[in-house]
């Protein structure tokens, strides 16, 4: 599976807002500066997150975007699907009488991959993905306190 562009700078742009969720409002030039993503492109991005309530907009030079929830909230599945405008997983497929072995075979991968998909889909918050992040950042180490 390859995500798209859009996808892929709309989970940075997120990423971005999550770790400066308790700061409050960051504009869109701020992201696209910390992210190395075109302007023009992540505004369309952000305008559709917006509509897709997954982020508030605010107008003014104290305004940007923030996160509409807690980054825990927030399912990567309903952003993906958001921002592809379109299913990754595919749909069961009523098994054929006539298949050959390989093909049933490949169909039951198929099946195996989409229903692995959907669950790491489905499963994953943004809060869990800064997490990892943050943990690959630092090496893997764990600091505490």
């Amino acid at each position: 599976m390859q995500l798209s562009k859009r996808t892929q700078y709309g989970i940075r742009a997120l990423i971005c807002l999550s770790e400066s969720y308790s700061r409050g409002y960051l504009q869109t030039r701020e992201i696209a500066s910390r992210e190395a993503i075109p302007s023009k492109f992540l505004e369309s991005i952000l305008s559709a997150l917006a509509r897709g309530k997954f982020l508030i907009s605010k107008i003014g030079a104290m305004g940007g975007y923030r996160l509409a929830q807690p980054p825990r909230e927030i399912q990567i599945g309903d952003v993906i699907a958001r921002l592809e405008g379109k299913k990754l997983t595919q749909e069961d497929i009523s098994p054929q009488d006539d298949l050959k072995p390989g093909e049933m075979a490949v169909q039951i991968l198929q099946h195996q991959l989409s229903l692995s998909l959907a669950d790491i889909l489905a499963t994953t918050t943004l809060a869990a993905l800064v997490e990892q992040v943050s943990q690959k950042s630092r090496g893997g180490q764990m600091y505490y306190i």
